[in-house]
């Protein structure tokens, strides 16, 4: 037998199977972390709504349907299939914890049996909930780093794409003739996607500390200026200027306090002019008072919601061509509207006080979710409130977010269970310590 204790040199070292596992288990995650980014590019350009916009521009508009039904169901099968071979225990977790914005879903498919338009609805409402799962799926497999970076490549590339077809098909030529569209059906979509993501650009940028970032901000915004989007840009500039505020205040008490004041007082300051000045604010603003003819399409939209009061007409119904509502709106406004332009109108007059009420809770609790994460070490999820401030801005103005396809609706689809599943993972590391 062999005496060890004469050979100081040498040393017993006991190895666990976990030392030899750990190490790869890092490595996959490390490589899953640098690919992530790419794939989440990959989802947003896919349900941004801007290459089948572009197709069918070229060929026929009937495409532009069935190929958001083909890129919707075929990225759901897919993301939901992943989920469930690699993360099953969170991704449920993830479905009862978001089950608010599961309902949303949910009451859009039951609203077929009292539809104007029950095809249509079904169509619609189910692809919401593929939509939706495809949102969830993502929050569960990607991390805040990847969303955030994913979306800023994504709506870049498709910008780029959008300003090499210019010579093409990249501008309007009928109504705002000269105004950017890019790959997108028409300048407003163009402009929300834009404002997205330059937010996102700003985002990557400090929470990434890549300052490089910020030109890809700046290339957004002109080109949301050149898409002639103002109320895009507005939103755009106050989610940023949100962003950039909520990072200074982060940093102690005494500048929250000083940022909540000057806020206040900015807020206040604006308010009173914008008062004071009545409709000559959207004159210096180069602006009609009409928005464009949105505020000849309100009030013939609010006689239709008080008459369906409660659950509306279904979703996606009202709008359909050839339906007795959106002849008889064309009637009133005198001219053919395609939605509501406000998206707050357009979940009530789809789905009723009781929907909409839903959509609202849901992206409520996603919000206070996210204004507990303003201090602490793990408070990624603050970075959802700058996006609301840029929804809330636009929905005024725009459906997108009523909508069941298109970047606004799908990144609100992401964000609100990224946010509750931070929640719930927060809780759950509460209760160990």
């Amino acid at each position: 037998m062999t005496d060890l204790s004469s050979r100081p040199n040498l040393r017993l070292r006991p190895r666990s199977i976990s030392s030899n596992v750990t190490p790869n288990l890092q490595t996959r995650e490390q490589k899953w972390e640098a690919i992530s980014p790419f794939i989440a590019a990959a989802c947003f350009i896919l349900m941004s709504q801007a290459i089948e916009s572009f197709i069918a521009r070229q060929i026929s508009p009937a495409l532009l349907g069935k190929m958001t039904l083909l890129f919707t169901f075929g990225l759901a099968t897919t993301s939901v299939g992943l989920c469930l071979a690699y993360r099953p225990k969170r991704f449920f977790m993830l479905l009862i914890a978001n089950l608010p914005f599961q309902l949303y879903s949910l009451y859009a498919i039951a609203s077929f049996t009292w539809s104007v338009q029950p095809a249509d609805t079904l169509k619609s409402s189910l692809t919401l909930l593929a939509f939706h799962q495809i949102g969830m799926s993502m929050a569960v497999m990607l991390s805040w780093r990847a969303i955030w970076m994913g979306l800023a490549w994504g709506i870049m590339a498709l910008a780029a794409a959008g300003v090499l077809i210019i010579p093409i098909d990249g501008l309007m030529s009928e109504i705002h003739p000269g105004a950017f569209r890019g790959l997108w059906i028409e300048k407003n979509s163009t402009g929300e996607a834009l404002a997205i993501g330059a937010l996102a650009c700003a985002v990557t940028a400090i929470l990434d500390r890549s300052p490089k970032y910020f030109l890809g901000m700046a290339f957004l915004m002109v080109m949301t200026v050149a898409a002639k989007s103002a109320t895009a840009l507005f939103a755009c500039c106050a989610a940023i200027g949100l962003f950039m505020a909520i990072e200074f205040i982060r940093r102690g008490p005494f500048r929250f306090f000083t940022g909540v004041w000057i806020a206040v007082i900015i807020i206040g300051i604006g308010a009173f002019f914008i008062m004071a000045l009545g409709e000559d604010v959207a004159k210096l603003a180069g602006r009609e008072t009409t928005f464009t003819g949105r505020t000849l399409i309100w009030p013939s939209v609010l006689r239709f919601i008080q008459e369906e009061f409660w659950f509306g007409y279904g979703f996606q119904a009202f709008w359909v061509d050839g339906g007795e509502t959106k002849k008889q709106i064309m009637i009133d406004a005198g001219f053919e509207a395609h939605n509501a332009h406000n998206a707050y109108f357009e979940l009530t007059i789809g789905l009723g006080i009781i929907g909409a009420s839903m959509v609202a809770f849901a992206v409520l609790r996603a919000a206070f979710q996210a204004t507990t994460a303003l201090y602490g070490v793990n408070g990624i999820r603050r970075t959802f409130l700058p996006f609301l401030i840029l929804a809330l801005i636009l929905s005024c103005f725009e459906s997108a977010f009523g909508d069941s396809a298109g970047v606004a609706a799908f990144v609100l689809g992401v964000l609100v269970p990224k946010v509750t599943e931070g929640a719930c993972l927060n809780k759950k590391q509460r209760r160990r310590h």
